[in-house]
């Protein structure tokens, strides 16, 4: 009877047929496995670059933080070099106008002007973490002054 069904033209057809159909489901599924994997990976790729994008956009805003900060420490940094060209200018007119008056009038002037021990004492205070209104009533020294002392020795 097997002989039969394989001699069978019909019989062998529908073997045929079917031996296909597996064959095609076969090269199907594989298709779909592939497909998944791709789109997995895909998927792992769009991740990996929204991840990327975050960390990109968290950076440009600490670079813009800072791109702020800098601008506003140049912004001081310039007012108290205006302060200093502005004190130079008394302090010039100020040594001018002593030059001018008699020697006993030049010495008691000149315990107007802030000697390099204020200086050094000012920073030392700076740097101790004094406010700037204390050094300036201590030391004798303008806004300037201290402001430029504090930006350059405070902790």
């Amino acid at each position: 009877m097997e002989t039969a069904f394989f001699q069978d033209p019909t019989s062998m057809a529908l073997m045929a047929l079917m031996a296909l159909t597996v064959l095609s489901l076969g090269v199907a599924l594989m298709g779909l496995v592939f497909e998944r994997q791709s789109a997995q990976q895909g998927q792992q790729r769009h991740n990996d670059i929204n991840n990327r994008l975050l960390e990109m956009q968290d950076e440009f805003a600490k670079l813009e933080k800072l791109q702020f900060l800098a601008a506003q420490r140049q912004q001081r940094t310039e007012q108290v070099l205006q302060d200093m060209y502005s004190m130079l200018e008394e302090h010039s007119r100020a040594l001018h106008g002593l030059k001018e008056q008699p020697t006993h009038l030049v010495n008691t002037t000149t315990n107007d002007i802030p000697s390099q021990s204020n200086y050094e004492h000012a920073i030392r205070m700076a740097k101790e973490g004094m406010s700037g209104e204390q050094i300036q009533e201590i030391c004798g020294l303008s806004e300037g002054e201290v402001n430029l002392l504090l930006d350059l020795h405070q902790s």
